[in-house]
């Protein structure tokens, strides 16, 4: 019997949540139980080397917690990228789009990234999470980042007649050389109609607030939280995708018409519609994605199990607990995840379907005193749970006295929605600029 292949690209899987993403996707595809589908896992690290290391972990992983007669259900197809490097992302993405193996691809999860941080303030870290160890350990205020850091060169600069910009490097890094990525696989996302549509899957922080952004610092080159500052705006420009507004700018991102595509001879495939959006954050979970001394780091660990211990639906820990968000949402359907929205209220229902509503939901991976692991909707600052404006304390899912909100978190009206909304549309505009002039360098270069 012949199967059907589902593919999922996971980025940044050398080690922590990407690693865990990919582990989970293991086993949460394999518990379907559906002999005619199969799953290959695209993922990729910055090197050979990791690649390697990690297709070892997974086969693994397989052979240890799944019998033999599932195996052939599973591929894993390394590759190497190195997000910070727009040639980098061109080539994997041309690599990608001219495999005539690869007719589609699933759901992309832009999972890679790096925290950008230099330690932390610590007078404020020992005040703050004694006074309040629940909360300030998920939202915390005293990590010290890097201010204006920048990538290498992208470009050779005698290839060009202007200088070569600098780029952001945690902006780049979390969230452009995605976005970048997810435009030139336009061919592969675009193969599906509105109920089997591709996904892409931002992977955001359960952190970010509305201060963290700055519209006139674009890519972070300012501040002194460069990390929460791309969580922000990978939350707005995720939640207003399907906003009406931003569909000029939209359309443009989705196109599979790119300079990619205009300069290469590609695999004939359909072209049936653009692909889906969600954004999801996986907790406070403890990866090396901040560089601690061992005692520091194991005092740290303690502590973020403790705030499990006494309430906090948020602290994952574990980079495999923290990636159920990530997985459901790529293994799930459009259709399934639209109920889950009408059941987080950020979709209605006319004659027995869902349909949208004002907006979309963040997702959070929460977790219980045991360990067992929900999907839940993260609030988020000015646009609350569904960017309705309606109030939801009432109904939140923590219950009456707020668990899982932020403290002192407002509820979002619907004129801070509708900021939110145009900051959306600025957003989008700013970022299909940028795009397109890179475009420009990179084909001028090439």
């Amino acid at each position: 019997m012949s199967q059907s292949r589902i593919n999922v690209l996971v980025t940044g899987a050398n080690g922590g949540l990407g690693l865990g993403i990919c582990l989970r996707l293991i086993d949460d595809f394999l518990s379907r139980n559906d002999e005619a589908e199969s799953l290959n896992i695209i993922y990729t690290t910055r090197s050979v080397r990791k690649g390697s290391e990690t297709l070892r972990t997974l086969q693994a992983h397989l052979r240890k917690h799944h019998p033999i007669q599932q195996h052939s259900r599973m591929t894993f197809q390394p590759e190497n990228v190195e997000l910070t490097s727009l040639v980098s992302v061109r080539d994997l993405a041309h690599k990608l789009v001219s495999s005539t193996d690869l007719a589609r691809i699933d759901a992309v999860i832009c999972n890679a990234g790096i925290g950008g941080w230099t330690g932390l303030d610590w007078y404020k870290a020992v005040t703050h999470v004694l006074a309040d160890l629940m909360n300030n350990t998920v939202w915390p205020a005293y990590k010290l980042g890097t201010i204006g850091s920048v990538t290498k060169l992208q470009l050779p600069q005698e290839r060009l007649s202007e200088p070569v910009p600098p780029l952001g490097e945690l902006f780049c890094a979390n969230l452009f050389g995605h976005y970048m990525l997810v435009h030139w696989l336009m061919p592969l996302l675009r193969t599906g109609n509105s109920t089997n549509a591709s996904k892409i899957i931002w992977v955001s922080s359960i952190e970010p607030q509305a201060d963290h952004f700055q519209e006139s610092d674009m890519q972070g080159l300012q501040t002194d939280a460069p990390y929460e500052h791309s969580k922000r705006l990978t939350d707005i420009l995720s939640l207003t995708y399907n906003q009406p507004a931003t569909q000029q700018f939209v359309k443009d991102f989705t196109s599979s018409k790119s300079s990619l595509a205009a300069t290469s001879s590609l695999p004939q495939r359909a072209d049936l519609g653009a692909p889906a959006m969600h954004v999801y954050h996986p907790g406070i979970v403890v990866t090396s994605v901040i560089s601690l001394y061992w005692i520091i780091h194991q005092a740290y660990l303690l502590s973020i199990y403790l705030a499990r211990w006494i309430g906090s639906p948020w602290s994952t820990v574990e980079p495999y607990a923290a990636a159920h968000g990530a997985t459901w949402l790529a293994l799930t359907s459009e259709d399934e995840i639209q109920e889950a929205e009408v059941n987080a209220n950020a979709r209605s229902v006319e004659d027995g379907q869902p349909v949208a509503a004002q907006g979309r939901v963040k997702w959070g991976t929460a977790i219980t005193r045991g360990g067992k692991t929900t999907v839940r909707p993260t609030e988020v600052d000015k646009w609350g749970v569904n960017g309705s404006g309606h109030d939801y304390a009432t109904t939140w899912w923590g219950g009456a006295n707020g668990r899982g909100r932020k403290p002192g978190a407002i509820e979002a009206k619907s004129t801070d929605v509708e900021e939110f909304i145009a900051q959306g549309v600025r957003a989008w505009d700013n970022m299909e600029v940028l795009r397109k002039a890179w475009e420009k360098r990179l084909d001028q270069a090439a």
